[in-house]
């Protein structure tokens, strides 16, 4: 019982130290069309990362006053 106890600790140490990361990219819109001057930016999201998520790199965007506008469909959107 304790044998199978450890493999079940380690098995969860194991899981939990493993990171689930994705890719997050951020295009610039003008006008709702892409700006082809700009790059767009990828950010690395998950856990261990500085951004947890996509809407954490859009808040981001958001304080910089650049976030996506979908009346005048201009800005960053990060997806």
């Amino acid at each position: 019982m304790k044998k199978l106890l450890v493999i079940l600790a380690a098995a969860g140490m194991l899981f939990a130290m493993s990171s689930c990361s994705k890719t997050c990219t951020c295009r610039y819109y003008v006008d709702g069309k892409e700006d082809a001057t700009m790059t767009p930016d990828e950010f690395e999201v998950g856990m261990g990362k500085e951004y947890k998520n996509c809407s954490d790199v859009q808040a981001n965007f958001d304080v910089l006053n650049l976030s996506y506008n979908e009346t005048t469909k201009s800005g960053v959107k990060c997806e």
